[in-house]
């Protein structure tokens, strides 16, 4: 490969890392300005449907001083009447203005709901009150200041203004109407009451009653909103008013004093409060959320927040992805590596003594017949490991599984002669085998992958244990199985890794870099060539739990039962 394609080759993955880059960055930017264009769209619905709510809370508000007004002016009308007719004082009595009030039941409903009814003559500051539970002497104290404190603030300051033509003072005085709300016991109650001035506009007694203001405001409230249309009826479209509002009235303090079923929802909410006069209460009104979308053309806004989060969690786990493409490629990259130069390294030993050896034997360097015959033994020893080595190279880079062909085979015969001829191969590093072969075993076998197995094992067995160790080949049958163990002297296999060193190229931490080479294939070989047999392979302690070395299991089924 020339320089030029190198360089490429290096840059190759720059450049798609910079353009996956780019292209998360361009997502993220589309999927801001997406976001960006739809929280705007959002609060510009929000803000209409706010309108809305304001101009429902408007036509609400005047609709409710309206009646309110009109009520306590009906419900004071006798009362009145007499006043102008007689003058301010002296005062009615208490009674006699219950009787006068409530003579105008039919035409106001709010009388049906009065706690009791009270008189307050502001020359002495005298109260009197009907009977009721709630006008205890505390709770008359209470009324009988603010009413003072209320009548003083409400006194005209500077001169009266001119009457009209055929008016008197007293009767141009008499519409003053006033409402407070006020915690007796703890509920709150509407103080309903009308000041009556002398002469000179002065207030002098004062008539009123005392109703729950839950029972008050909801009889108005509700009587408004069933009577009178608050939204235009194109935006409505034929929809009840309760289906598309919700509201709460609140007094200054903030205890609520009526509700709706429904809860405000503050992005759909507009505040309005109503006149001095009618007690100042606080008018909270929205709209449903759930009928919102009909009084917009074209519904809400949808909001786009999951597809933005979906699009950029679809970028960044791609770009996730190729890193660890990347990754993987580098490491596949490096086991490549590691894998020929292992290979390179188990080649190139025995390949160098064959043609030394044969070098020697060509220019009749080797002057006895003993010295010979130990040379072609060599040769052949080495000889005889290549072809292992390669076999196990050609098994493992098989890419479909093996075809196995099982014949009904000897067990120990056929090991007996695989341990035959790898025991010049054990003899070069000093390593005896020792053999304890169950007769009488006979299996459906793939003759070819038993011989890989075995071998493998045993070149673990002696590449990886000490000189002068003794292998120990033992095999057993137990119902429909019979087992294969290869025990060495070895220092055994840490718990931790005796999973990992079936992994394909795979090696050991503590032989990683060592000076014995490997390829880092064969016992994946093993485990693969074992389970197309329907078989498991595992490894334990050579000598128990406390033990040295390893033992290596095989467990096979004595009948055919390959598995693909």
């Amino acid at each position: 490969m020339s320089k030029l394609s190198q360089r490429v080759a290096g840059l190759t993955p720059s450049i798609t890392v910079g353009l996956i880059l780019f292209t998360v960055g361009l997502t993220g930017l589309l999927a801001y300005r997406a976001f960006d264009a739809s929280r705007a769209q959002q609060k510009l619905t929000e803000h209409t449907l706010r309108e809305y709510a304001g101009f429902a809370a408007f036509q609400l508000k005047r609709a409710t001083e309206f009646q309110i007004l009109i009520q306590n002016r009906q419900a004071m009308e006798h009362v009145m009447r007499h006043v102008i007719t007689r003058g301010p004082t002296p005062p009615l009595g208490v009674e006699r203005a219950a009787t006068l009030i409530k003579s105008k039941g039919d035409q106001c409903r709010c009388v049906d709901a009065v706690s009791f009814y009270y008189q307050l003559t502001l020359a002495d500051s005298a109260i009197a009150t009907t009977a009721s539970d709630v006008a205890t002497p505390s709770n008359v104290r209470r009324i009988r200041d603010t009413l003072v404190a209320h009548s003083l603030a409400s006194v005209p300051r500077g001169p009266p203004p001119p009457l009209p033509a055929g008016a008197t003072r007293l009767a141009a005085g008499i519409s003053s109407q006033y409402f407070i709300f006020l915690q007796l016991g703890g509920r709150p109650y509407v103080l309903a009451h009308t000041l009556t001035p002398d002469t000179l506009g002065t207030p002098v007694v004062v008539y009123g009653y005392a109703v729950p203001a839950e029972r008050f405001v909801g009889e108005i409230v509700g009587g408004v909103l069933s009577s009178q249309p608050v939204l235009p009826t194109t935006l409505t479209r034929g929809l009840s008013i309760d289906s598309i509002l919700a509201f709460k009235v609140s007094e200054r303090s903030g205890a609520v004093v009526y509700a709706s079923k429904a809860d405000v929802d503050a992005r759909y909410a507009a505040v309005d409060s109503l006149d001095e006069r009618t007690g100042g209460l606080r008018l909270e009104v929205s709209i449903h959320p759930a009928i919102a979308g009909r009084l917009i053309i074209g519904g809400l806004p949808r909001s786009r927040l999951p597809e933005v989060l979906a699009t950029a969690l679809v970028a960044v786990s791609l770009l996730g992805l190729l890193l660890y493409q990347f990754r993987r490629q580098e490491e596949l990259g490096r086991l490549r590596d590691d894998f020929v130069s292992g290979v390179s390294h188990e080649l190139r030993t025995p390949l160098a003594q064959i043609r030394l050896l044969a070098e020697l034997l060509r220019l009749g360097k080797v002057p006895t017949e003993e010295q010979k015959d130990r040379s072609l033994g060599i040769i052949d020893e080495e000889a005889r490991r290549l072809s292992f080595l390669v076999d196990s190279i050609l098994s493992f880079t098989h890419s479909k599984p093996s075809r196995l062909s099982p014949v009904s085979t000897d067990v120990a015969v056929e090991i007996d002669g695989i341990i035959a001829g790898f025991e010049p191969l054990a003899q070069a590093r000093g390593v005896r085998l020792s053999a304890r072969l169950a007769p009488g075993v006979v299996a459906d076998i793939d003759r070819g992958a038993l011989r890989q197995v075995l071998l493998n094992l045993l070149d673990n067995a002696v590449r990886y244990g000490p000189p002068g160790q003794n292998v120990t080949i033992t095999t057993s049958s137990a119902g429909d199985n019979w087992t294969l163990e290869v025990a060495d002297e070895g220092a055994g296999i840490p718990p931790d890794e005796r999973e990992r060193i079936f992994a394909p190229y795979y090696r050991m931490t503590r032989d990683a870099g060592g000076a014995v080479g490997g390829t880092g294939i064969g016992l994946a070989v093993v485990r693969r060539l074992v389970k197309e047999h329907g078989g498991r392979v595992h490894v334990v302690n050579a000598n128990g739990n406390g033990g040295s070395g390893a033992r290596f299991v095989v467990a096979l089924p004595i009948a055919a039962r390959t598995v693909n």
